[in-house]
């Protein structure tokens, strides 16, 4: 009984050390938080949209559960299946005696009797293997709750058409959102006077940060004289924000309170309607191309 706690303990550290192990790895390379629901509600959304997800992202989550479940099947069957065959030959080797009153004469048919009837007791070993298989299958069912629990659905659900309407009716001009390095925009707008905002739901600061670093180097890179002026915002953010360009929310509708107070005011005149289509065709350009590399 001891040895089968220890071995559910066992089994029970290494889906826990494994679980935290897969999400550092996809944490610190893809920005994502297995035990964040809005991260999944994000991901479940790119799949509805068909929006290209990098395939390194599914063949990491992929190899973790097979390198997960492999090592979990290594530390269950092969003792199982090592103390069955010890078992049966046991049970072999003390059935062997019984074999051998074939060939006694009949007076020594009461010692082989009594032989047969001390080796009787041991036939119970060919069974006790197949009773350790159930009582390992309760804990394996068991250990599936610290992966769950975590992931549960909150009670508000954020919907991103009507983030993006945020912006809409704040009269700036949503784009589709570009793959900036490991971080993919919730919302990616522009405005007049090279004004653009770009933000993201249940993450930390730094993966929006360093798509703003790579955004400002592109803009740097390919404009002379033009400076595009960039704001970022997180709803409900996974920690501080000290990021100036930053900004947080606790909610959608704190967001929409504050573009409401900060509409896009329209082209003054017709160079500036012409200055903002210029604007706007550069921005697909620099989406386009972010998208390929």
């Amino acid at each position: 009984m001891n040895k089968q706690i220890e071995r559910i303990l066992i089994c029970v550290l290494w889906l826990l050390a494994a679980t935290l192990g897969t999400n550092f790895w996809l944490n610190t390379s893809y920005g994502f938080n297995i035990f964040s629901a809005q991260h999944w509600q994000y991901l479940a959304y790119l799949q509805a949209a068909q929006t290209p997800v990098r395939p390194a992202f599914y063949i990491s989550l992929t190899f973790a559960i097979l390198l997960s479940l492999g090592v979990l099947y290594v530390l269950i069957r092969p003792k199982g299946v090592l103390r069955r065959r010890i078992g049966i030959g046991r049970a072999r080797r003390t059935n062997m005696p019984a074999t051998d009153t074939t060939y006694a004469p009949a007076a020594a048919m009461p010692q082989a009797a009594a032989n047969t009837a001390a080796v009787r007791p041991t036939a119970p070993q060919m069974q006790r293997p197949p009773r350790i298989t159930p009582s390992l299958a309760k804990p394996m069912q068991n250990q599936t709750a610290p992966q769950s629990t975590p992931v549960q659905a909150p009670a508000a659900v954020i919907n991103f058409d009507a983030l993006r309407n945020i912006f809409e009716e704040a009269d700036y001009s949503v784009k589709r959102s570009p793959q900036i390095g490991n971080f993919k925009p919730a919302v990616f707008a522009i405005g007049t006077s090279e004004v653009l905002w770009l933000g993201g739901i249940g993450i930390s600061q730094a993966p929006l940060s360093e798509a703003i670093d790579r955004l400002k180097t592109i803009f740097s890179d390919t404009l002379d004289d033009i400076e595009i002026n960039i704001s970022g915002f997180i709803i409900a953010p996974t920690g501080d924000v000290s990021d100036p360009s930053i900004l947080s929310f606790p909610d959608p509708d704190a967001l929409r309170e504050y573009m409401q107070s900060h509409k896009n005011p329209p082209p003054e005149d017709a160079d500036g309607r012409e200055n903002f289509n210029a604007y706007s065709e550069y921005i697909d350009t620099v989406i386009n191309y972010m998208d390929k590399t």
